[in-house]
């Protein structure tokens, strides 16, 4: 397979039926997306171009690194990772809930905020893509049934995992073309709305959080992949 059918495989997911399946996370993407520029928002010191493309391209990294090696059954990394899958998705759910606190607290923070964006606008979008991937239960599309072939096979892992790196790095952009594209729809919003919005993705991020904690999160899942059934 080459890796460019791979990459629009990934990214082409997002715009087909199965976003149905992508929906475990595609909303909670855009919401933090949208509440972390929001944060940002009124910090003038912060180079504009950064606020808007460093988030993306880093939770891109940290979402396909670890989708690649959940993806390569083959490897120790990825056999690792699996058996400690459950405690994995919990502490990605408590790392949401400080995202989701931050956000509440952004506007009541801002001297301290201004030395905290190097981690909220890098550490945190890296961290957000890898609690992602261990959260997403991802569906079998046609192209990633063939990486996954691959992925399992001790002979063959290797191959497999880069194909799913470069698949997840398909995802994640499609993720980040839409979130960018919903940046610039609310940019012109009177100021008045732009906290309620953050709180808004502040709670939306809460419940994720809580859903992974609590364990409720795998009947979410089943919910939008019996729809494929």
């Amino acid at each position: 397979m080459e890796w460019t059918t791979a990459l629009w495989g990934g990214f082409s997911s997002f715009f087909s039926i199965w976003q149905i399946c992508i929906l475990q996370i595609s909303p909670f993407f855009m919401v933090y997306i949208l509440g972390l520029y929001l944060t940002t928002d009124e910090d003038s010191r912060i180079n504009p171009g950064v606020r808007l493309l460093l988030p993306p391209a880093l939770y891109m990294i940290g979402f396909s690194i670890i989708y690649a090696l959940l993806s390569a059954r083959g490897i120790s990394a990825g056999r690792l990772l699996m058996s400690n899958i459950n405690n994995l998705r919990i502490a990605a759910g408590i790392f949401i809930g400080i995202i989701s606190l931050h956000f509440v607290l952004a506007a009541r923070l801002r001297d301290m905020n201004h030395l905290l964006w190097p981690i909220v606008l890098g550490l945190g979008p890296l961290l957000l893509g890898i609690s992602f991937a261990l959260i997403y239960s991802p569906c079998v599309t046609p192209t990633y049934a063939k990486i996954l072939q691959m992925s399992v096979a001790s002979e063959t892992a290797g191959q497999g995992a880069r194909l799913a790196l470069i698949y997840g790095l398909g995802m994640g952009l499609s993720f980040s073309v839409v979130g960018l594209a919903l940046i610039m729809i609310v940019r012109p919003m009177p100021a008045i709305y732009k906290p309620l919005l953050r709180n808004f993705s502040a709670a939306v991020l809460g419940v994720l959080a809580l859903m992974n904690i609590t364990g409720v999160m795998v009947y979410y899942k089943a919910f939008f992949l019996g729809l494929l059934v």
